[in-house]
């Protein structure tokens, strides 16, 4: 969960702090972005919405269908979270440069590599779902064994200690 914190919202808005005015090799530079404001709160947002659903996610007892069922739904979370970069504005980028000119940049397809990504975890999160619903007594029974394998390893532990 500290990940999901770290990475959504500390490192994107540090990166949009440090990015908004800077001097390179003497030039500066400064974000001509008109929404700025909008898209760190909106990154911000889903950043904070995307920790506290990893939290239930990995919270969430292994095998579980409510942990399939959360990680689908930071799944989707995390495409709202792209998603918001792509019409906030944030990728297409244009750096003013003081006495030079402005350099433009557009990172959308990067983006939309990132969504197709997101589709084929979404299926597998789909699967683990139906999975972990289909097979939710034969799991119960795997737990059930092992708890009882480690109760008799515990019990031979002690009756060899008695000895």
């Amino acid at each position: 969960m500290l990940v999901y914190l770290v990475v959504t919202v500390i490192v994107p808005y540090l990166t949009f702090s440090w990015v908004r005015d800077l001097e390179v090799a003497g030039f500066d530079i400064t974000l001509t972005q008109v929404q700025y404001n909008n898209i760190v709160f909106w990154v911000f947002a889903f950043g904070l919405v995307i920790t506290g659903c990893a939290f239930v996610a990995y919270s969430s007892p292994p095998q579980s269908v409510r942990r399939a069922i959360f990680a689908l739904v930071q799944v989707i979370l995390n495409c709202f979270y792209v998603w918001s970069y792509r019409f906030s504005g944030a990728l297409e980028i244009e750096f003013l440069v003081i006495g030079q000119g402005s350099v433009y940049i557009n990172l959308q397809q990067m983006i939309m590599v990132y969504l197709g990504l997101y589709f084929l975890t979404i299926i597998l999160r789909l699967y683990d779902i139906v999975d972990f619903s289909i097979n939710r007594h034969k799991i119960q029974e795997q737990k059930e064994e092992k708890k009882r394998l480690k109760e008799e390893k515990k019990r031979l532990k002690e009756e060899a200690k008695k000895k």
